[in-house]
């Protein structure tokens, strides 16, 4: 009787760690999902968010960027949200072209890193210029939604 009890209370014991484990399993690769749903949407954000401001589509801009926002060009120029739509209603600043090389995202709680590779066309005060550019943008997760709260580009020598 007692060898009887003793392997009752192991298949017991067996099957709890079993049913935890996959218990476990199941909500790690639920948030595992999650993660990279959310990554692609902000990967397709983020190429949306270029072509939008090519054809400057500036109402889905104003919903995209922070109030906060800090846009740091390849030459060190600082731009806030306001200044951005001012330079796109201006033409003193208007991109012709934006083609990603490579991007890669990482998600850290509620905020995504992206970081990429680009060739970047664009007119300054009428002048084509073209520049090959590594960026990073930072986007948090608000009740708002998705919100770009910083980029910051630098030249790369060897696209």
């Amino acid at each position: 009787m007692p060898d009887f009890f003793l392997t009752s209370i192991m298949k017991l014991y067996f099957i709890s760690i079993c049913t935890f484990l996959t218990i476990l399993a199941n909500s790690q690769s639920d948030d595992l999902t999650t993660k990279m749903g959310l990554g692609r949407k902000i990967q397709a954000l983020h190429i949306k968010k270029f072509n939008w401001i090519i054809n400057q589509q500036l109402d889905s801009l104003q919903n995209l960027f922070h109030d906060e926002l800090h846009y740091i060009h390849s030459n060190g120029w600082k731009e806030s949200k306001a200044e951005i739509f001012e330079d796109m209603a201006s033409g003193k600043l208007r991109y012709d072209d934006i083609i990603v090389h490579s991007s890669d995202i990482r998600l850290i709680d509620s905020t995504a890193v992206v970081t990429g590779k680009g060739t970047f066309c664009v007119q300054m005060a009428g002048k084509p210029l073209e520049f090959k550019l590594y960026y990073t943008e930072v986007y948090v997760i608000t009740n708002q939604g998705i919100k770009l709260i910083s980029r910051h580009a630098c030249k790369d020598s060897g696209l």
